[in-house]
């Protein structure tokens, strides 16, 4: 019995889909927590001053950051899992509307038709 269970629980198939649906979670929360640094900071190239000579030898680029760097980093972790989940959230969707034996493309009658065809 548990030999079946776990043949059923981890096919091939089912692997294959918690590890693309994981991957695409977590490559949409990387990105977005990278736009978050990226909107965060901006490049400047540095003033003249003694350690360049008064602008004799080459400027260097300086990494101007916003927000603190403990802000920024928080808020690049709180927005990439809210994006990971989000997109956890839509590849699931499906199966719980199959769960409600709602199809995809019925999930907004479903709403109008609780509301009686009525729009607020």
């Amino acid at each position: 019995m548990l030999h079946e269970f776990l043949r059923n629980t981890l096919s091939r198939q089912k692997l294959r889909q918690l590890f693309f649906n994981t991957a695409l979670g977590n490559f949409a929360g990387y990105v977005a927590g990278s736009l978050v640094t990226t909107v965060a900071t901006y490049h400047s190239v540095e003033r003249r001053a003694l350690r360049n000579l008064f602008g004799v030898l080459p400027r260097h680029k300086v990494v101007v950051h916003l927000l603190p760097e403990w802000l920024e980093w928080a808020l690049c972790v709180f927005v990439g899992f809210l994006v990971m989940e989000f997109v956890r959230f839509v590849v699931n969707r499906k199966k719980y509307l199959l769960l409600f034996n709602i199809a995809p493309d019925q999930a907004g009658t479903a709403s109008d038709d609780a509301t009686g065809g009525r729009s607020a």
